[in-house]
C-alpha cells in the first residue's frame, strides 16, 4: 500500500474512535457521560407578584331602557364617548302621550266641576237637614255623591300624573355620567319597553373582574390571614379586605403599568366546581377617564411566601401550557415532573413552586431540555 492510501486509512481509523497502538492492538474510545447540574430544592422566603387576566367594568354599569314605546325621533350620543347625568340619550315620539294629557286634564276639569256641584248640593243639603225640611236619607245621599265626587277627582288627578309621566319618558336621559355604549336603534325604529338600548357605564373609578385558583385562595389566606364573611373573604375581625391587603397594579394591554394603584375590595370564598377557581375584584380611581368597559388587562399582586420552593428558569422544558422538570431518582436516573401552579420571579431568572415538587427533591437545572424520562445523568 502506498503512503497516500495508509494515511487516508489511518485517518478513517482516527475518525471512527479506533486507535491503532505500536503492537498493532485496537482499543474502543468511550464518550463520556454529559455533566448536569442540580439543586436539592430547600423552602425559602420569596416576594413575588402573582399575576391574573382582569376584564374592566364601571363601579356602576346600567342598561337603558325606554318606558314607553313609539318611534324614535332623535339620536342624541356617540357610542364609545362619555355622556353626562341627565343628558338626552334617544326621544320617542311624544305625540300620542301630548294627546293623553291633553285628554287627561279635560277629565279633571270635568271631575272638580262635578266636585264643586255636589259641594255646593251637599252643603245646601245639610241646612235643610238641620230645618228638618229633608230626611236623613236625602242628606246622606247627597254626601255620599260629594265623596264619590272627590275620589273622581283623586283618580283623575292620578290619570293625569301618569300621562304627565310618560310624556316626559319620552326622553330618555343617562342616568349617570359615564362612558357609553350600544349602537343598537336609530331614528325611525320603534322600540318598546323590553328593548335595551344602550348602557352607561359610571368610570370615575373602574372595577376589574379575576379569578383566582383555590391553591392562590390558599395562599392570600395563609399570608393574610382572612376568614370567610357574608360577603367573600375578609380580613381579621372582620376588617375590609382592602385595610389588610397591598395595594395592587393594573396592568395594561400595552404593556404599561396603570398609574393609580388600587384596591382589592373582593375576594371569593366559594371556589367554582367547574372552574376550580374563586372570583375576585379590584377597584381602581379613574379621574382622568384613562380606563373603559371592557378591557382586558391584568391584575399584580404583590405576595411573601415565607416557605416555597425556588428553582432557575433554565430548569423549566414547557410543554405547550405546562412545566416540566426532571427530578433524579436515587439510582442516578431522572423522571419528569409536571408542576401546574408554577409563577415566574419579579427579575425573571426564578420559578417558585407551589404545587408538584415537594423540599428536598433533587432537580436538574441546565441541559433538561436535552433529557427525557428514564435518562441516567450519574
Amino acid at each position: 500500500m502506498n503512503k497516500p492510501h495508509l494515511l487516508l486509512c489511518s485517518a478513517l481509523l482516527l475518525a471512527c474512535g479506533i486507535m491503532v497502538s505500536c503492537g498493532g492492538s485496537q482499543t474502543q474510545f468511550e464518550m463520556p457521560t454529559a455533566k448536569y447540574e442540580t439543586k436539592v430544592l430547600q423552602p425559602e422566603s420569596k416576594t413575588y407578584n402573582m399575576t391574573f387576566p382582569a376584564t374592566t367594568c364601571g363601579i356602576t354599569e346600567i342598561k337603558v331602557y325606554p318606558q314607553v314605546e313609539g318611534l324614535v325621533t332623535k339620536k342624541n350620543y356617540t357610542p364609545g364617548t362619555i355622556v353626562s347625568k341627565g343628558q338626552t340619550l334617544f326621544v320617542i315620539d311624544p305625540t300620542e302621550y301630548q294627546l293623553s294629557v291633553q285628554s287627561a286634564e279635560a277629565d279633571l276639569k270635568v271631575a272638580k266641576a262635578n266636585l264643586e256641584t255636589t259641594r255646593l248640593q251637599y252643603e245646601s243639603n245639610l241646612k235643610l237637614h238641620e230645618k228638618k225640611i229633608i230626611s236623613d236619607y236625602v242628606l246622606n245621599t247627597s254626601l255620599n255623591d260629594y265623596n264619590s265626587a272627590q275620589a273622581l277627582v283623586s283618580q283623575a288627578q292620578a290619570q293625569l300624573n301618569i300621562a304627565r309621566t310618560n310624556l316626559g319618558y319620552c326622553t330618555v336621559t343617562s342616568p349617570v355620567t359615564g362612558f357609553i355604549a350600544g349602537n343598537e336603534y336609530n331614528v325611525g325604529d320603534m322600540v318598546s319597553r323590553s328593548q335595551y338600548l344602550c348602557t352607561v357605564s359610571d368610570i370615575s373609578k373602574v372595577k376589574a373582574n379575576f379569578s383566582i385558583t383555590e391553591t392562590q385562595l390558599l395562599s392570600l389566606v395563609m399570608e393574610y390571614h382572612l376568614t370567610t364573611g357574608k360577603n367573600g373573604m375578609e380580613g381579621p375581625n372582620g376588617s375590609l379586605i382592602s385595610d389588610v391587603m397591598p395595594k395592587v397594579k393594573l396592568k395594561l394591554k400595552d404593556g404599561s403599568i396603570y398609574q393609580h394603584d388600587g384596591n382589592l375590595t373582593v375576594i371569593g370564598a366559594l371556589v367554582s366546581q367547574t372552574t376550580g377557581t374563586a372570583s375576585c375584584e379590584a377597584e381602581f380611581d379613574n379621574p382622568d377617564g384613562v380606563l373603559r368597559s371592557g378591557l382586558s388587562a391584568n391584575i399584580i399582586i404583590p405576595l411573601t411566601i415565607d416557605s416555597v420552593l425556588s428553582v432557575p428558569q433554565t430548569a423549566a422544558v414547557r410543554l405547550q401550557d405546562q412545566m416540566m422538570f426532571y427530578r433524579v431518582k436515587q439510582d442516578g436516573t431522572v423522571e419528569g415532573i409536571i408542576c401546574k401552579e408554577v409563577y415566574p420571579s419579579n427579575d425573571g431568572t426564578e420559578y417558585y413552586i407551589l404545587e408538584g415538587l415537594n423540599a428536598g427533591d433533587e432537580i436538574v437545572t441546565n441541559g433538561a431540555g436535552k433529557l427525557s424520562n428514564g435518562a441516567k445523568i450519574r
